[in-house]
Formats: C-alpha cells, structure tokens, sequence
C-alpha cells in the first residue's frame, strides 16, 4: 500500500465535488485540480468548506477542445508516475474512458484507480457490506455473470445509483456492459433490485 495519494482531478467532468477529499487527506497527500474555462463554477458553499484546507490542493490551467482536458491530464498523469512510481494515483472523473488508463498501469504495477462523484460524496461503506449485497448478487444472477469482473463492475453501477434512479441504472449497465449483456443482467436482477438497495448505506 503506498505511503502518498496523488488524487488527479477532472473539474469540467466532477465540479467541486472533489473538495470531500479535503477532510480525509494526509499531508503527503497531494490534490491536483486540471481546470479550463470551461469548468463550472464554484458556490460560495463550496468555497466556505475549500477555505478551510488552505494550500491543500495544486491547479493546472489546460488547453480547451474535446477531450482536451482527458488527454492532458492523462499525459500528466505519465510524467508524475515516472517521477514518483510508489505513490498511489487516484483519476477524480466519471468518464469511463479514464479505466483503459487504470488498467493499462495496473498491468505494470503501479497503483493506479478512477473515482467517480458519487464514490467521493458517498459514505464509506464496509467490506462487509459489500460481501452482502456481493452474495446477493450471485443469488440473482446466472452463473454466467459470477466472475470477478462481472461482479465488480455491476457493484459500482449499483453504488453509482440509488433505488430511485433504477433507470439510470439500466442505461448504464448497457452502456458499460453491452447492450444485450446489460439488459440481460437487469432483468435478472430486477426483481431483487430493491431487497439489494437495503444493503447498501444511503
């Protein structure tokens, strides 16, 4: 487990909800903000909470365009893991396309994951917890979809959802999983969906 977390932050793709990292944060820790004009705004309720961490956190200024902002940050993302590779490097960002980054450096062995919002603004939940509604899950599901990957990926759609938004759910799950895979699997859960969301902290 590395000693320092280098938390990268996408602002145009998570706002300000990064500033909940603030509390948790070591003093080896390091926040990096990659912001352009095009990153919202920050409310003077946000403000009050970041002005208690002062010289907490770093900005990049990056270069407008689509994607501009990923391909950056990502680039950064390389220069920092040659400069410190035992450090732990967290990619603050619901954009999906961030995981071939994690998984490319997690095949070399260096400690690298993506955090969505709602990962950052959610309680923390036990592994407990998780072994539950994980148990639940292979109750519901065809033996096809009890491996790893399977289960992992369909326990954060779930965490990234709650019981109200069971239509964003499915839509995600088509997304990540394939249109067909995706249906397949919500309707094999559906009926369980809301037994599920008992399990889960709100």
């Amino acid at each position: 487990m590395a000693s320092r977390k280098v938390y990268l932050v996408d602002t145009e793709n998570v706002g300000t909800a990064w500033k909940d990292i603030l509390p948790q944060k070591s003093s080896k820790d390091v926040i990096i903000l990659f912001y352009t004009e095009h990153s919202p705004g920050i409310s003077y309720m946000d403000l009050n909470v970041i002005r208690e961490y002062p010289m907490s956190f770093d900005m990049i200024l990056c270069y407008p365009g689509k994607n501009g902002l990923d391909f950056q940050m990502v680039s950064y993302l390389g220069y920092l893991i040659k400069t410190a590779p035992k450090s732990e490097y967290i990619i603050v960002s619901n954009d999906t396309g961030f995981d071939s980054v994690v998984r490319f450096w997690s095949d070399r062995e260096i400690e690298v994951c993506r955090k969505s919002k709602s990962e950052l603004t959610a309680p923390q939940k036990s592994e407990t917890e998780d072994e539950d509604v994980r148990i639940m899950l292979k109750e519901a599901l065809s033996e096809t979809y009890h491996t790893e990957e399977y289960l992992e990926k369909i326990l954060q759609m779930i965490h990234n959802y709650s019981v109200k938004q069971l239509q964003g759910l499915y839509f995600a799950m088509q997304k990540e999983l394939g249109a067909e895979t995706g249906m397949e699997i919500y309707r094999q859960l559906k009926p369980q969906l809301r037994n599920i969301y008992k399990k889960i902290p709100k």
